[in-house]
Formats: structure tokens, sequence, C-alpha cells
């Protein structure tokens, strides 16, 4: 219970900072991502999910993230469950040139279904197809761990 409570503090902290800074005065890109999820266990064998996404332009090439959504793992034998879990992250995305990004980011997976809260973390790589379209593979550790392919539509 405890790492929830700090894990929910970070990200509300880090959202504070956000808003605190001069990128206040610019709006969030809200992103909307449909991703397929290629977990790495052996009792999973594909899964799916939705992330939103809103970045906040620090510097030109530097932008600070907060993310939500849900995902699911299916199982490979009957005797696994689905694993369900709400992913709050907050991370940081650079851009290696003006298409290329690398992200990071840290949070928490709440799982549905008594699969408790797991520490999450992970990163990644994109490519910005337009200013309305990205499309990237990250790996995560949510409890188990996975790559997850996006494409993001900007909202």
């Amino acid at each position: 219970m405890n790492t929830k409570r700090l894990l929910i503090a970070g990200l509300i902290g880090m959202m504070t900072v956000c808003l605190s800074t001069k990128s206040q005065a610019q709006s969030a890109k809200i992103t909307l991502s449909p991703e397929l999820l290629i977990p790495f266990s052996r009792a999973y064998n594909v899964g799916i999910g939705g992330i939103l996404e809103a970045e906040w332009a620090v510097e030109k090439k530097l932008g600070l993230t907060l993310a939500t959504g849900v995902e699911t793992l299916f199982p490979k034998y009957d005797y696994y469950s689905n694993y369900t879990f709400l992913p709050l992250k907050g991370g940081v995305k650079y851009f290696v040139d003006p298409k290329v990004f690398i992200n990071f980011n840290l949070g928490a997976a709440i799982g549905f279904n008594d699969a408790g809260t797991n520490f999450l973390v992970g990163g990644g790589v994109g490519y910005k197809f337009n200013n309305r379209i990205d499309a990237g593979i990250r790996v995560e550790d949510a409890g188990t761990s996975y790559a997850a392919l996006r494409v993001g539509f900007r909202l």
C-alpha cells in the first residue's frame, strides 16, 4: 500500500512540475494510441491495449509526458488468467531529430482481478510521420515484461 501511495504522490508531483514550468503557457498535446503487446513471459502469448498520453514541451527537443490507459495480456494456458492493468506513468520524450524520438517512463501498473500494483518502468523509440501521426516500439516491465507496438493519433 505504501508503494502505491508513493508512486501516486510522485506522479502528482511530476504533474505539478509540468504545470508550473514555462510549459504552462503551452497546451498539452494529447495522443491516443492503440497497442499490440508482445510479452516476453511464457505464460502469455499476446496482448492489446490503449494509451492516452499528454505531452508538454519543455524545450524544443524535450517534452514531459503523463499517460494512462488499459492494457491486457492474454494467457497461453487456461490455468492462467488475463493480466489486465491500468498504467499510470510519467516520463520524458527527447527528439533526436525532428522525426525520431526516444522516451523513458516510470509509474505504477494497477492490476485488476486481484493482480495487485506493480512498479512500471520502460523506454522506447518512435518516428513522427507528421503532426498528427506517430509510431513507436517500447519495452516495459509492469510485473511481467513485454514489447508494445503502437500507432499514435494526435487529438
